[in-house]
């Protein structure tokens, strides 16, 4: 006789695994790439919003600053007004810089960083700090370098014999291209086939006149016969 399992009436019939849907179809590979997918979105977007905030010319919605932009102009350059003494001495001729090609005037300033004003034509007037060398013979139609001098329509420059020097106090020194103008300088610019005898002459014969208008030497002023100074350093500006 064949005994039969007795079936409990409360039993629940055995859970069937849910069967498999898209979602767990998709290889991890994929679902980590997508993550980062999402990521790198997200980042671009907070990014590019900063970023043109920033580029904007109006500051940007949060009013960020643009970065400072030094235009040739020198805008940005503190105004000063300083002067120093220059020379040029060309195969044994000083440049005479009391010509209309390098004055400035009441009509027409060569610059407004730095220029040349009556009487004083070997005083070179500084209004913006950091003022090169090379910036002042620009702004009279030349150019200054290591090996170079252009100015009045011919160049200067280096050969077998002759070269161009250039001393700064006295000192000589290899380049003044890219030298700050100071107040009371004395540089001299000398190209040719000069000696030691003949070069120190000439650095002897550099004037010193830039502290009559920088007022450094008011003593030297004859009180009985003041002399006309358009461009002193305590001026406001320059009025010739």
């Amino acid at each position: 006789m064949t005994s039969a399992r007795k079936r409990n009436p409360q039993a629940r019939p055995p859970v069937q695994p849910a069967p498999p849907t898209e979602s767990s179809r998709t290889p991890r590979t994929a679902r980590v790439l997508g993550a980062g997918l999402a990521g790198a979105l997200l980042l671009g977007g907070v990014l590019g919003f900063f970023g043109s905030s920033l580029l904007r010319d109006d500051g940007g919605a949060a009013g960020a600053t643009p970065a400072p932009v030094f235009s040739p102009g020198g805008e940005l350059r503190q105004p000063i007004h300083d002067h120093a003494d220059i020379s040029v001495v060309l195969r044994g001729r000083p440049v005479d810089f009391n010509r209309p090609q390098f004055l400035s005037t009441e009509d027409k300033q060569r610059s407004p960083n730095v220029d040349i004003h009556a009487p004083r034509t070997s005083v070179v007037h500084i209004h913006r700090e950091q003022t090169t060398w090379d910036e002042f013979f620009r702004s009279i139609g030349g150019e200054v370098t290591d090996t170079c001098l252009k100015l009045d329509g011919q160049s200067y420059c280096n050969t077998g014999a002759e070269t161009l020097k250039f001393f700064v106090n006295g000192v000589r020194v290899d380049s003044i291209m890219f030298s700050s103008l100071a107040d009371l300088d004395r540089v001299l610019i000398s190209f040719g086939t000069e000696d030691e005898t003949a070069l120190r002459a000439q650095v002897a014969a550099v004037t010193d006149q830039a502290c009559i208008p920088s007022e450094n030497c008011k003593a030297r002023a004859d009180p009985n016969n003041p002399e006309k100074e358009p461009c002193r350093k305590s001026e406001t500006s320059c009025a010739d």
